[in-house]
């Protein structure tokens, strides 16, 4: 049986029965989804150590990573009762991150000693795997002569079968699904022989899986956190590097790598030099951010919600995105196109879904997705008013599925209408591509554009970008205004 428990500083540590597996949980307080790591301490089945517990899940916390202990089944258990537990626990890790903020595909699992043993035969017998795996001086074998006598003796009792001894030792389970792992230990490990690393560490070699091993000269078993032996240390260190590599760690020297994508249009998109003076507003953003964060403008002319998708250019997006990274999502232009198969949607239905698919690939990636409505064409009705349909349906659909999936939402549509109508029917020309003929090279025949910005219409739009970002209220955008 499986319980939950939230740490603060009013819940006493009250005693655990045998019988029960417990977790506790250490979350975050972010706005901004993260990676979780469930923490199992050793004891040799016998107990638990608490200081392989509490202080490595506050450890994970510095690192900007949320945890949770499981106080698993010790003493007399099932061993399958105890499988289930931690297959409980990582299930609903991974289900309920909307409600406090986890990375469903970057959960991981660190045991140590006996808790290694737990964490190992786990992730490499069950369905449910942890996405990566980090083992400190793990019990990996049952085999003789390596095996931690104590762990298996109350892990399987005191005769246990040949076919449980194969079935638990963790080294003869691995296979090309077990998860990416980190493993440190000691040389002179004297209760749980080193070779019970070494033989994981070959298993996982033998499969392709990639894996990371250290070995210490000198250290006692149990060392945890190993604060009192500066050398090992060490792996605390070596763990965040690799733990970086795999995006669980954003320190503070990760900010240089935060990102701001934009998904849109030509209305934001970067032009070439044969289209300039054309200029889409994407270009003048970064020209407001500190250089903590780094403007990826994916805007592409002609695109649309759907055409944006079939590309391949969101998926491109994916590959790049990092946690706590945002995109801005503005779109409507060429999906009011009925002519164009391609790139139409219907604004109740396929526009409102693909939205959601854009909000959903920033969220499930650790990243905050916003939503722009369609800056307004400049189109002026007979009585001198601005068309509110100038962009058809879309902005108004844009703002339902904020406030349906509780998105920011910088409302363009209305603050780009109400600039042209202060400048006028005749000086908002300026703002779009209005040129004679012969007054520029690469429109030799002039043109005029009430959709595409001049290079001070881009300017301005930027600046109501920025207006709308600095105003809203949500506090998911409270870390990108602080780089403003």
């Amino acid at each position: 049986m499986l319980n939950f428990r939230l740490n603060t500083n009013r819940v006493e540590q009250d005693a655990i029965s045998q019988e029960t597996s417990l977790l506790t949980l250490y979350p975050l307080k972010t706005d901004h989804p993260r990676p979780f790591i469930l923490v199992l301490p050793g004891g040799g089945y016998q107990h638990l150590a608490k200081h392989e517990g509490e202080p490595v899940a506050q450890w994970l916390n510095s690192l900007g990573i949320h945890a949770g202990v499981l106080d698993y089944q010790v003493g007399d258990f099932n061993v399958s009762s105890l499988l289930n537990d931690v297959e409980e626990a990582l299930k609903w890790i991974r289900e309920a991150p909307k409600a406090w903020n986890v990375i469903s595909d970057k959960v991981g699992m660190i045991g140590f000693s006996a808790g290694g043993h737990l964490a190992s035969i786990f992730s490499t017998t069950r369905a449910e795997k942890p996405n990566l795996l980090l083992l400190g001086y793990p019990v990996i074998t049952f085999q003789e002569p390596h095996s931690h006598k104590g762990s298996r003796l109350h892990f399987l009792g005191d005769d246990p079968s040949q076919t449980e001894l194969d079935s638990f030792s963790s080294e003869a389970q691995v296979d090309s699904h077990t998860p990416p792992t980190f493993i440190w230990t000691t040389a002179n490990d004297a209760s749980v022989p080193v070779e019970n690393s070494l033989l994981f560490a070959s298993a996982l070699s033998n499969q392709g899986i990639p894996f990371e091993l250290h070995i210490f000269e000198e250290g006692r078993h149990g060392l945890g956190l190993a604060k009192e032996h500066p050398h090992c240390q060490q792996w605390l260190s070596l763990a965040v590097n690799w733990l970086r590599e795999r995006q669980y760690v954003k320190g503070e020297e990760d900010l240089m790598r935060q990102q701001l994508f934009i998904a849109g249009d030509s209305t934001a998109a970067i032009k070439g030099a044969g289209e300039k003076p054309m200029t889409g507003w994407g270009e003048y953003l970064q020209s407001y951010f500190r250089t903590s964060i780094q403007i990826q403008n994916r805007a592409i002319n002609g695109r649309s919600t759907k055409s944006f998708i079939t590309d391949g250019r969101l998926d491109a997006i994916r590959k790049d995105f990092q946690p706590g990274d945002y995109l801005f999502i503005q779109f409507g232009h060429n999906d009011e196109k009925k002519e164009d198969p391609l790139r139409y949607t219907d604004p109740e239905t396929e526009y409102r879904h693909n939205l959601i698919q854009y909000i959903d690939a920033a969220r499930q990636l650790g990243g905050t997705p916003v939503l722009l409505t369609s800056v307004s064409r400049r189109r002026f009705n007979a009585d001198g008013e601005l068309d509110p349909f100038a962009v058809g349906a879309y902005p108004e659909v844009m703002r339902q599925v904020a406030e349906e999936t509780h998105t920011p939402l910088l409302d363009i549509f209305p603050a780009s209408q109400a600039l042209y109508r202060s400048l006028g029917e005749e000086e908002s020309k300026k703002l779009f591509m209005h040129l004679p003929a012969k007054t520029h090279p690469n429109y030799p025949n002039g043109v005029t554009d009430d959709t595409h910005f001049s290079d001070e219409g881009a300017r301005q739009i930027a600046k109501l970008v920025v207006q709308a970002l600095k105003q809203n209220i949500a506090s998911s955008l409270s870390n990108l205004q602080q780089l403003l």
